[in-house]
């Protein structure tokens, strides 16, 4: 008789599960809810070398799949949570751009 595959998977080890940062990044893996890291990862995408980022809000709000009422309150919550340093959307392109925190320099121990 083949197995039944309704059970419910074992736990997973606390040990596995990530704690906070994802190795090199610097971009929460921990954000609360499943819309805020969604949006966290499609700014990581859009990251590149300069010290500010941007997009098009289209873009971000297709990527994301919010409007972009929703995609501006969860930036902010990015901001308060300290993920992100600022964000600004330029209406009149209709640009996103955002800034990451500076790196905590490491105190030796």
């Amino acid at each position: 008789m083949p197995q039944c595959w309704t059970r419910r998977p074992a736990a997973v080890p606390a040990a596995v599960l990530p704690t906070g940062r994802c190795g090199r990044c610097r971009w929460s893996c921990l954000a609360t809810a499943p819309a805020l890291r969604l949006t966290a990862l499609v700014l990581a995408a859009h990251t590149g070398a300069r010290p500010e980022h941007s997009t098009d809000m289209d873009i971000l709000t297709r990527l994301c799949g919010h409007s972009p009422q929703q995609t501006g309150e969860l930036l902010d919550r990015l901001v308060t949570t300290r993920t992100l340093r600022a964000w600004h959307h330029n209406r009149e392109t209709d640009a996103v751009s955002w800034q990451l925190p500076q790196p905590q320099a490491r105190t030796p121990t």
